[in-house]
């Protein structure tokens, strides 16, 4: 069984000489892009696609694509291309173990691209390849700074693939220290950089590592969660490095879960993978994973023999990283083997390098790295805080212009609709002088024709009277003509009283209430001459004035008129009361101690249905009853009326 799996990694060893071919559909699809080019750009471009493969390509077959590519450069005058080749060829040698050629390769590059060139997604990984070479230096602190400037350039380029490998560089370097905790955490951290599921399964390593750091923990259940996740992704996207490390992992997992008959399986599909890849960093690990399962599963000496080749391994390639995990491994089979003296003595070389690992990866140094990238990250968030700033202020300015042009266009617009309401207010303006003076023209045409009945009803009887006492006096001169005199007296100064009273309300825009009274008690005191046995009174109480237009006046004047004259002749009384009262409103009543009218009749007079007219006409209320003894005529505003003041 022994000389079988020794056998199996002498050939994985002659194998990192050896070109691989066929290793996946799509290297083998991108070598056929290569052959078909038809231009050197093609060709140029379908290389680098290739090489961007190179975790699936053996390192021989990577170098051989990535000088091609340079060399094209060259003669192209490309520099960018030339620096991208090169870091292809320094990956290359850090798979074949030659590290510090592959280290001052990549400082090349960054020389390249911190003064000539500005690309930070290509700077970002070529800091990532040169952690990958201190990692295998031992050089754990140095991989660590490596680690934050892939997250400091993926940060700056907003790229979350480079993120996620700076902060998993950082987590694989604290597992090789030991630090699984710290470690966990940082892989966790790389977990959460992004909602991308996509992107995290085609980067599926990082699963790899969460579940070695969990199954360091003794958290076998979250381990071996995260390793099939890593197997499955690692296959689903033909991933073979992925893969064989998750492989190499699971079957860790199961020898240290007590499922060690589950281990052989996948161990030898590591052993096919690594054929093709042929990285002998990974060989070596791979014997150490072997060796475990020896000293778990009763073959300790099988397992001795392997540690020590892959300590032998190690040196040649000076993979002093290893070497803590072989004689971990070497230290477990010789307790196997109740060998405790030299199971002692692989516990102090163990020691020993960790001690040789942490002096040069002291805490100290871990900090001030730390507080580093600490301090870059707050000068990054302090830039984009200002590139935010000036993008606010590019939008607030643009807002400000959009606003300014929104407040003209809408300037403009109500100007325009104040215009057009101006206009449409002149128009009706217009429309409303027009109606106004229709309604003018016909009060005027009414008033004018209200006058004239007035003056044909009231003059007109008495320009009658006076030509019928002329034809009298024609008819009858010797007998009638003092008589008939007389009458053409009182007939003409009854029209010219009227005309009097008529020009009198007429010629005034408004008038009191006052001068209504005063000028009904002169018209009292002439008429009272002609009755001498009826006793009339005025009582005047009017503590608020109010004013009538002409019109209103005039008819309440003759309300009046006609209330004293039916009193004087047809009520049989003796005494006659005037009342003119205003206080908050108008109240003018005529009360008699006569026989009383008869209401039943109260329609049938000429007098009354003028008297009732004229009131509506103004806006009053006017009521004729019988009170004891004798009649009231009473005069007041309309409900809801409204007066003139």
């Amino acid at each position: 069984m022994y000389r079988l799996h020794f056998g199996i990694f002498v050939l994985i060893i002659l194998a990192i000489s050896q070109p691989a071919f066929n290793q996946t559909i799509t290297i083998d699809s991108l070598k056929k892009e290569v052959r078909n080019a038809k231009s050197t750009d093609k060709k140029q471009l379908a290389i680098f696609a290739l090489c961007n493969q190179g975790y699936n390509l053996n390192p021989d077959t990577l170098m051989h694509y990535a000088q091609i590519a340079k060399n094209t450069a060259i003669k192209l005058g490309n520099l960018h291309d030339k620096v991208e080749a090169m870091y292809y060829e320094s990956s290359a040698l850090t798979d074949k173990g030659l590290i510090d050629s592959s280290i001052e390769i990549a400082n090349q590059c960054m020389n390249i691209l911190s003064t000539k060139l500005n690309d930070p997604v290509l700077q970002a990984n070529v800091f990532n390849q040169k952690g990958r070479c201190y990692m295998r230096k031992n050089q754990y602190k140095e991989a660590i700074d490596m680690g934050y400037h892939v997250i400091e350039g993926g940060e700056k380029s907003g790229d979350a693939l480079l993120q996620v490998k700076g902060k998993t560089l950082i987590g694989w370097a604290y597992l090789e220290m030991g630090q699984s905790k710290e470690a966990l955490r940082w892989h966790l951290k790389a977990l959460q950089t992004t909602s991308d599921t996509l992107l995290l399964e085609k980067y599926s390593i990082l699963f790899a590592n969460l579940a070695i750091n969990y199954n360091g923990l003794g958290k076998t259940d979250s381990s071996i969660f995260y390793i099939n996740k890593a197997i499955r992704y690692s296959r689903k996207y033909d991933n073979l490095f992925a893969l064989s490390n998750s492989l190499a992992i699971q079957a860790q997992i199961f020898v240290r879960s007590g499922q060690g008959n589950l281990a052989e399986r996948p161990l030898k599909e590591v052993v096919e993978i690594r054929k093709l890849i042929g990285d002998p960093f990974y060989i070596v690990s791979d014997m150490s994973q072997l060796a475990l399962y020896y000293a778990h599963y009763g073959h300790p000496d099988k397992g001795i023999a392997l540690c020590n080749e892959g300590i032998a391994l190690a040196k040649q390639y000076k993979m002093d990283t290893k070497l803590f995990f072989l004689y971990s491994t070497l230290a477990e089979n010789y307790k196997a083997l109740g060998d405790t003296t030299l199971y002692a003595t692989m516990l102090e070389k163990i020691i020993s390098l960790k001690d040789s690992v942490y002096q040069s990866n002291s805490a100290e140094a871990l900090a001030e790295m730390q507080t580093k990238y600490d301090l870059q990250k707050k000068e990054n968030i302090i830039i984009q805080q200002k590139i935010d700033i000036v993008s606010k202020d590019y939008l607030l300015y643009g807002s400000l212009i959009l606003v300014l042009f929104a407040v003209i266009i809408f300037s403009l617009l109500f100007k325009n609709y104040k215009r057009k309401q101006k206009m449409q207010m002149h128009l009706m303006l217009q429309e409303e002088k027009r109606m106004s003076f229709i309604n003018i023209t016909s009060a005027e045409e009414n008033e004018r024709k209200r006058i004239a009945a007035d003056l044909h009803d009231n003059m007109g009887a008495y320009a009658s009277a006076i030509i019928a006492n002329v034809d009298e006096m024609i008819q009858h001169q010797q007998e009638l003509s003092d008589i008939t005199l007389q009458h053409l007296k009182t007939n003409a100064g009854e029209l010219m009283s009227n005309l009097r009273d008529t020009i009198w309300a007429l010629n005034k825009e408004k008038i009191s209430l006052i001068g209504i009274s005063d000028r009904f008690k002169s018209y009292v005191h002439k008429i009272g001459r002609a009755y001498p046995d009826i006793k009339v009174e005025i009582e005047e109480k009017i503590s608020k004035d109010v004013s009538f237009s002409p019109v209103q006046a005039l008819n309440i004047f003759r309300i009046l008129q006609e209330a004293l004259t039916n009193a004087l002749k047809h009520s049989h009384c003796s005494y006659i009361r005037i009342c003119i009262a205003c206080d908050e409103t108008m109240n003018i009543s005529v009360v008699d101690n006569g026989s009383g009218i008869d209401e039943h009749n109260l329609v049938k007079g000429n007098g009354i249905r003028n008297m009732q007219a004229r009131a509506k006409e103004s806006g009053f209320t006017l009521t004729v009853k019988r009170v004891s003894p004798g009649t009231e005529v009473l005069l007041v505003p309309a409900v809801g009326a409204l007066q003139a003041t």
